[in-house]
């Protein structure tokens, strides 16, 4: 039988010389032979470490997960592709723990084979991770304390706007009641304004709540085609003025997975959007051109919606989506905001299209459902 390979002089060379911590492990998980990187990671002399079940080298509570203590490496491992990195735990002589990455590789040899393991002390780079981890949970906490702080001055300012509209129109009605000649038609006219102001503080109200509940609703599969159709229905039904649509859908278009609630309120926020634009510009009829498409090699479904209004500018494109931010002559910015928050929350995406030709294009992606 010939001489097998690990105990030639070559090869022992290269495996002592490695840099790496190096075990050759035998088919019933036993090591064979260490290098000396790897008796001084795990703290064993060459003469202890070899010949000793690789389980010694993991702590006990995870052998049975790692089902070393019963199977051995190579039985445990058998399927596995060769050079796959594994991130476990392992243990030095005096009990420590730490994290490692092993990437195995096998060996023939003699008409045997073998595993041969490379270990990776990952110790350094797991500190790294973690205080990364902190970090950006500090800054996500200074990020929604900013958005926070934000918000209540947003809520005191838009509301305080229309109570103090509700104030001034009440006082009117009650100085004419008092006078003992009161003009019905200024009286209907301070009520109908009490009645408008009270409505917009009641919508930003409903819109922060929105924005601090988005996540609160579960997902489900559903056609979001027939929820188009649905949603297109309702904006034309909104608005007094005949509102013309092209819808254009891919046959069998898959389910997405999402809530269904939310993503209603993104589309119905983006064609209002549309179609107030050309109504504030001053344009003819509102024209609105759907489009949803499934791009299969990234499994998402992207609807495309586009009006015929003005366009947006390129200082308003930088800050679109920014809370508070508005383009409008009425309502508190934060429809785009709380749109791209819920499409993120699911997975999916929401971006303006930055163009020369006349009208707004916005696109969004939703996952597909498994």
């Amino acid at each position: 039988m010939s001489e097998p390979l690990f105990e030639s002089q070559g090869f022992r060379w290269l495996f002592d010389a490695a840099v790496d911590a190096l075990l050759l492990v035998d088919e019933a998980g036993r090591v064979v032979i260490s290098n000396p990187a790897a008796q001084q990671l795990f703290d064993y002399s060459e003469g202890v470490l070899n010949g000793q079940p690789i389980e010694l080298l993991v702590p006990t509570r995870f052998r049975d997960s790692h089902r070393m203590h019963r199977d051995g490496v190579a039985q445990s491992l058998h399927g596995r592709p060769a050079g796959g990195g594994l991130a476990l735990m392992a243990l030095t002589r005096d009990g420590s723990e730490f994290p490692v990455e092993i990437s195995l590789s096998p060996l023939e040899s003699g008409g045997r084979t073998y595993t041969l393991a490379t270990v990776h002390d990952i110790t350094v780079r797991k500190n790294l991770e973690r205080d990364n981890l902190g970090r950006r949970r500090e800054m996500d906490a200074l990020h929604k304390h900013h958005i926070a702080a934000q918000t209540v001055a947003a809520i005191a300012h838009e509301i305080n706007q229309p109570l103090l509209a509700i104030a001034s129109y009440s006082k009117s009605a009650l100085l004419m009641l008092e006078k003992g000649n009161p003009d019905p038609d200024r009286i209907r006219q301070a009520v109908e304004g009490s009645e408008r102001q009270a409505q917009r503080a009641g919508q930003s109200i409903r819109e922060m709540l929105d924005f601090l509940n988005m996540n609160d609703a579960p997902a489900e599969a559903f056609d979001l085609g027939q929820e188009i159709q649905e949603v297109l229905n309702a904006a034309r039904q909104e608005h007094d003025i005949p509102v013309s649509a092209l819808l254009d859908v891919e046959q069998a278009l898959p389910k997405v997975v999402a809530n269904r609630m939310h993503i209603h309120k993104v589309l119905l926020n983006l064609l209002h959007n549309g179609i107030e634009a050309v109504l504030e510009a001053g344009g003819e009829a509102p024209a609105l051109t759907v489009t949803a498409r499934t791009m299969k090699e990234k499994r998402l479904v992207e609807v495309t919606i586009e009006d015929n209004g003005p366009g947006i500018n390129a200082e308003a494109q930088k800050r679109l989506f920014d809370p508070f931010f508005t383009t409008k002559s009425s309502g508190i910015g934060m429809g785009l905001a709380i749109s791209r928050s819920l499409m993120e929350a699911h997975g999916g995406e929401l971006w303006a299209e930055s163009r020369q030709a006349p009208g707004a294009c916005f696109h969004l992606t939703l996952p597909l459902a498994s």
